[in-house]
């Protein structure tokens, strides 16, 4: 039963609000249009009471109407309406579905007469969509949010709803392998999947990893920085005895000269073998003091120190044991 063309135009405009809120569900089923059976009359009645439901935005019970339709008798125009009431509820990627598939009945009078408004529909509903390619998944089921993808092309190519998406591939004696993808409209974003076999056999022989023979000597560290010690002590020394030296000369020049010894204010060179002798002087005593103290520290390492084995090894062998998602070892022996 058709309508007047004025209602149609009606129809065929009519959308509904646009959701901006990605609900992610599954695509409700729809007879393929291939093979036509049933009452078109009922079919098309069920359709006549989906419009008028959506003329009063009630889009949720429309497209139940729309979809009952179509197990009745489908038609490429009960699918075009099952589309544009999923874009009224903000269902996307089912909307694109339906909606690319209609269109796609291009000898149809009903589509071929509404198709540049079912076009412009089209765009509206793709610019809510992007694309994921999957790279890497030998194998398994696909899920999106924690919903299962039916979709057999489901491990390579996604088509989703804008927004961030968790994408999990799920596989028989495989770890679960999950990523987080911000979908974005009309773009293609590309994810890695690595598959790990899960270690869940307890037959499963671990790898025989050859005994390792260390040699100990817990004082080792101690002592060589106690000798290091030593060492700087004597670089104190040779610096004290330096400025030792240099004071000597330096206290000599200025007690030989008569005018320094009396002058009551220092100037010329007087002035200068009193700065130099006592510089010379700070220097002899901070090498004395830090030569002094470092010989002490070091003393102290040394004598701390624990004693230095025999000469000899030890031998830790590792053993190994097998458990789910993996292999765990130990090492045990004497110490």
């Amino acid at each position: 039963m058709m309508r007047p063309p004025r209602r149609w135009l009606v129809l065929a405009l009519l959308a509904g609000p646009v959701l901006d809120a990605v609900v992610a569900r599954a695509d409700e089923p729809v007879a393929p249009l291939a093979t036509p059976a049933g009452d078109p009359t009922a079919a098309s009645a069920l359709i006549e009471q989906g419009i008028d439901l959506r003329q009063a935005q009630r889009d949720a019970e429309a497209l139940e109407l729309f979809l009952k339709a179509q197990t009745i008798a489908p038609s490429p125009r009960g699918q075009a309406q099952v589309a544009l009431a999923q874009q009224a509820l903000g269902r996307w990627a089912a909307a694109e579905k339906n909606l690319k598939e209609a269109i796609a009945a291009s000898d149809d009078a009903w589509i071929a007469q509404r198709r540049p408004i079912l076009d412009r529909a089209l765009a509206v509903i793709q610019s809510h969509l992007g694309d994921v390619h999957i790279a890497g998944a030998a194998s398994g089921q696909v899920f999106v949010d924690g919903v299962r993808v039916e979709d057999e092309g489901a491990l390579t190519h996604l088509r989703l709803e804008v927004g961030w998406r968790t994408i999990e591939v799920r596989a028989q004696g495989m770890y679960p392998v999950s990523r987080k993808v911000e979908v974005r409209a009309g773009e293609v974003d590309r994810i890695e999947i690595v598959q790990r076999p899960l270690l869940d056999d307890p037959t499963v022989t671990p790898p025989v990893v050859a005994p390792v023979v260390v040699k100990g000597d817990a004082g080792h560290a101690q002592r060589t920085l106690a000798w290091g010690l030593l060492g700087g002590a004597g670089l104190f020394v040779v610096t004290g005895v330096a400025g030792l030296i240099e004071h000597n000369v330096q206290a000599n020049d200025f007690n030989a000269n008569a005018t320094c010894v009396h002058e009551l204010t220092l100037t010329g060179q007087c002035a200068t073998w009193y700065n130099n002798g006592s510089t010379a002087q700070t220097v002899e005593v901070v090498g004395f003091v830090g030569a002094g103290l470092f010989a002490a520290v070091s003393a102290t390492l040394l004598l701390t120190a624990p004693s230095k084995p025999k000469t000899g090894t030890v031998a830790m062998p590792w053993s190994c044991t097998s458990t789910k998602g993996g292999a765990l070892c130990g090492v045990s022996g004497t110490f």
